[in-house]
């Protein structure tokens, strides 16, 4: 069986009066239309969407400044910003085609709304023309037969009242005159049969002819409309790879600035360019008032030990409980407790290990030297340890004349 590829063979009816093929054809434009108009929607939409997000992303842009980033950080900021911004062109690029191929759909869609609207109107002018022929010659073939079979019965009743024997001469007559009269009006509804028969036919053959060429008109306006949406598709997903492989783009040029970030440069940049002398404070110490004056009244190079730091507040100490049991050990002679000739500046042992419990006290071990400054108040001495001045415990130095461990 040969396969029908083409509108001109394939929407016809036998059925005379049947337009089946072409409200096939008209519901197939009206279903394309629709599909055109979806089309439409989505370009328009879709270029409205492009456009507002490429504002948006200008917007970013101007927020980001990166200024005062350093090094090939700080590079990589600023190229951020400038590809960021290449996006939002090409957004905006994106948007406008966008634009462009809604334009390009609602012409060609009103093109050929227009052409189709024109070709419909001429086959159903010339269909219901063809019905209209066709009532009309069937109704003058109902009153062809009609007359027709009204001569017959004229005809058979005078050959019967001819053939009678009782029949008069005006009954005859009257039978020849109905005769006549039958025979004339089937000559008459005849006639009129043939023309409509004629006129049905021609009728036909303009139907006929219109329907031909609608069917040609829009098989090609079908395969111009599936080309052109076919190519507008393509290009709808030309702009989408576009936009894409811009952005892909531009996301590598920051990558191939960023790969370069060194930490150690970055910081060592920073650095070289803001570094001061590098020299650290001296401590602020602590100045006794009343070794203040001997100090300034010092003769020109004439050296004075230097000001001590300023202790902090103390608080009462409970001194560590005495141990009721434990090896006894005699003080040194170098290191006699105050009270009994100690002067500060001597160095003394430390009888007794301490740890430290603040920025103020100092950590010592058993027969370390450290030099006496003085006795405070809590049960706490003064000791200083290199350039460190700190607490530890009395009980550390001494106890009475006895110590323990």
């Amino acid at each position: 069986m040969t396969r029908i590829t083409q509108y001109v063979d394939a929407f016809w009816d036998p059925e005379f009066t049947s337009s089946r093929g072409f409200e096939i054809l008209c519901k197939r434009n009206k279903e394309i239309r629709k599909v055109s108009k979806e089309l439409e929607d989505y370009y328009k939409e879709r270029a409205k969407a492009e456009l507002s997000y490429s504002k948006a992303i200008q917007a970013l842009v101007r927020k980001l400044d990166g200024k005062e980033e350093l090094g090939d950080l700080g590079k990589a900021v600023r190229e951020l910003k400038i590809q960021t911004e290449r996006i939002g062109r090409s957004h905006e690029e994106a948007g406008n085609n966008f634009q462009i191929l809604y334009n390009e759909l609602n012409k060609f869609d009103d093109d050929q709304k227009s052409i189709k609207q024109q070709i419909e109107d001429r086959t159903k002018s010339s269909q219901n023309d063809k019905i209209q022929k066709y009532k009309s010659c069937m109704s003058c073939k109902e009153k062809y037969i009609t007359r027709c079979k009204e001569k017959e019965a004229a005809e058979e009743a005078f050959n019967q009242a001819r053939q009678s024997v009782q029949i008069t001469s005006k009954d005859l007559t009257k039978a020849g005159r109905a005769k006549e009269k039958a025979d004339e009006a089937q000559q008459q509804s005849d006639v009129n049969y043939k023309n409509s028969v004629q006129a049905l036919e021609a009728s036909r053959k303009m139907w006929e002819t219109e329907m031909e060429d609608a069917c040609k008109h829009f098989q090609r306006l079908e395969e111009q409309r599936i080309s052109f949406f076919r190519e507008s598709v393509w290009k709808c997903t030309n702009v989408d790879s576009k936009a894409c492989v811009d952005h892909d783009e531009s996301s590598e040029a920051v990558r191939n600035v960023l790969q370069y970030c060194d930490i150690s440069k970055d910081l060592q940049e920073f650095i070289d360019s803001n570094k001061l002398s590098g020299i650290r404070p001296e401590p602020i110490l602590y100045e006794d008032y009343n070794r203040k004056a001997p100090y300034e009244n010092t003769p020109r190079g004439q050296t004075l030990r230097p000001p001590q730091p300023l202790p902090p507040m103390q608080h009462p100490r409970i001194p560590p409980p005495r141990p009721s049991e434990g090896p006894l050990i005699s003080i040194d002679e170098e290191s006699k407790p105050p009270g009994t000739g100690l002067v500060s500046g001597t160095l003394v042992n430390i009888l007794k290990s301490y740890k430290g419990k603040g920025p103020s006290e100092l950590s010592v071990e058993t027969g370390q030297k450290v030099e006496y400054m003085r006795e405070m108040k809590g049960g706490m001495t003064q000791v200083k340890i290199g350039e460190r001045c700190g607490l530890i415990p009395t009980a550390c130095v001494r106890m009475g004349t006895t110590t323990y461990l």
